[in-house]
Order: C-alpha cells, then structure tokens, then sequence
C-alpha cells in the first residue's frame, strides 16, 4: 500500500482544527502514515519531546521579536521551513526562519517574497524536524513523502498550539491589533495559523 497526499492532508486538517495539546495532536498525525505502513521508526517518532521544542520555538519567537521590533506595516508573519548546509558536518540541517511582510493573502504564499521585516539572527534550529530526518532518511522508499509532510505538519501544529496558549502576544501586538501567521515551506505546502490577537 501507498501513502497518500489526500489522505494524509485530510487526517492533518482534522487533528489541525481539533486544537489539540501538541503531543495528542503529534499521535493522531503518526496514526495515518504508520496504519499505512508499520514500522519501527514510527515508535521513536511518537517518543519525541514535542512539549520540550515547543517551549523553545515560542522562545525563540519572543526573542527575536523583542529583539527586532516588528515595524507597523507589518502585518503577517511567515515561518519558513528550510533545510541549510552545514560545512563542517557537510551536511543538510531542517532550520526554520521568520521574517514580516504588509502584505498577505490567505490563499498563497506569494506575499512572502515581499519582507518588510527581517530581523537579524532570525533562523533557528529545530532538532526534532533533524532527528526525524535522520530516521526516515534511511526509508529510501517513503522519504521523499515523509520530508515533505511530516515537517509542515509538525511545526504547524506546535506553532499554533504556541499562539493560542503560550506567546506573550504584547510583544508582536505592539503596533497592531492582530497578525496573520503561517507557517510551511517557501515553494511547498504551507499552513496558515491561528492569527496573534
């Protein structure tokens, strides 16, 4: 049997609108791929401290916000999922991004290519995004589907978990009443979150 993009989207759009505690949310993602195709990986996945990252990304975004004031024309935020190159390691390592624009459409990503704000030292690492990768890396059959789904889904359900129970929303809120966010790959699937209100 095959995965399928329909079938694994719908199950993320499901366990998405549930607003689920991220670590419930993480489980009902893994259910679909692993009813599809058991194997051993799918327990060391689950394992992952998704709870722990969370509080880091959320971290992470309050610093660099509170470091790089958002300017008043902005009003939607993009956390970009992208995959560097490490030259010590010569290696590829999952990192995710976040810059502003004052422009924005629900319906794609093309607003992203005009930022009015990018802050400095704006990437971070996500180690459970780099774990995963290094786990299915060596499923040559399923990789390709796994890299691309897995990561928007997980970074989508911690960051709006985020948002709604654990950002310091005066600090983006400064200028403004509400941001868009979303979240997803630059050319690739994305996801728009819940707005910081």
């Amino acid at each position: 049997m095959e995965y399928s993009h329909e079938k694994f989207w719908k199950n993320f759009e499901t366990v998405f609108n549930a607003k689920l505690p991220v670590k419930e949310a993480w489980n009902k993602i893994i259910d679909y791929p692993e009813s599809v195709k058991p194997k051993e990986y799918w327990s060391t996945i689950r394992q992952f401290n998704v709870e722990q990252e969370q509080l880091e990304i959320k971290d992470w975004m309050e610093q660099i916000v509170s470091n790089n004031p958002i300017p008043n024309a902005t009003i939607a935020l993009w956390i970009g999922i992208t995959k560097l190159w490490d030259d010590e390691t010569e290696k590829e390592f999952y990192a995710i991004y976040l810059q502003g624009s004052k422009k924005y459409d629900v319906r794609d990503t093309e607003w992203i290519q005009f930022p009015n704000y990018e802050p400095e030292n704006n990437y971070g690492i996500i180690r459970i995004l780099n774990q995963m990768d290094e786990i299915i890396k060596a499923d040559k059959e399923d990789y390709a589907f796994l890299d691309w789904v897995l990561p928007v889904a997980y970074l989508a359900l911690s960051i709006d978990e985020i948002i709604r129970t654990k950002l310091d929303k005066t600090i983006f809120l400064k200028a403004r009443n509400k941001l868009f966010v979303t979240t997803g790959f630059d050319e690739g699937d994305f996801v728009n979150l819940t707005d910081i209100a």
